[in-house]
């Protein structure tokens, strides 16, 4: 297994307010803006993004599921699509950390309903980010290798039910991850991200 740490993540107002609904930057209310902004450099000062990777080899891909060299079998009606023809994939975890967690707890304690809005939607926007650098590091190890990154696919996403997030753990080794799987199949930072990429060799 590997880790990735990506240096810098961005987490900037004006994306914030567009999840918001609010289209018109100009004509959002000075406190709104405030509180957008005050979320946002919180949410940047608490991230601290990791992400935990392998290379796994694939089996096959018959039908609607791919069997990984491990053993593991995975289905969604996506895999045909973007995995024919991958020789690996890359599994990973990522999250931007637990000081989220304890923000949105004190947030909700506080009954600072506003703040927690913003808060919430502007960990995300840093988990999107930490993605983007993650996997811009993943297409130039790809590149290095001849090959070329397919796009991410995810339990939970894509027609890949949530429930088989217990079998992608277990190509992981145990307590080797910064994130914990709950029973329900959430994950625990909540501010986390889970998935893989095809490895297809380039023409």
């Amino acid at each position: 297994m590997e880790t990735f740490t990506p240096q810098e993540i961005t987490i900037a107002v004006e994306p914030l307010l567009r999840i918001q609904g609010y289209r018109d930057l100009d004509k959002v209310r000075a406190p709104i803006k405030k509180v957008a902004a005050k979320m946002a450099a919180r949410a940047q000062q608490l991230a601290e993004p990791i992400a935990v990777y392998r290379k796994v080899p694939i089996k096959s891909v018959d039908g609607n599921s791919v069997t990984l060299g491990a053993g593991t079998v995975f289905h969604s009606e996506e895999f045909p699509r973007f995995l024919t023809g991958c020789g690996e994939v890359v599994v990973f975890v990522l999250t931007i950390g637990t000081a989220f967690d304890a923000e949105v707890q004190a947030l909700i304690e506080e009954d600072k309903i506003l703040e927690l809005l913003f808060f919430e939607n502007a960990g995300w926007i840093g988990v999107e980010s930490a993605t983007k650098t993650f996997s811009r590091h993943l297409q130039a190890m790809a590149r290095q290798q001849g090959c070329q990154l397919t796009r991410r696919l995810a339990p939970g996403y894509q027609n890949w039910r949530l429930e088989e997030q217990a079998n992608f753990f277990s190509l992981f080794e145990t307590g080797a991850l910064p994130v914990r799987l709950l029973e329900s199949c959430a994950m625990l930072p909540k501010m986390s991200r889970s998935g893989l990429y095809g490895l297809k060799p380039s023409l």
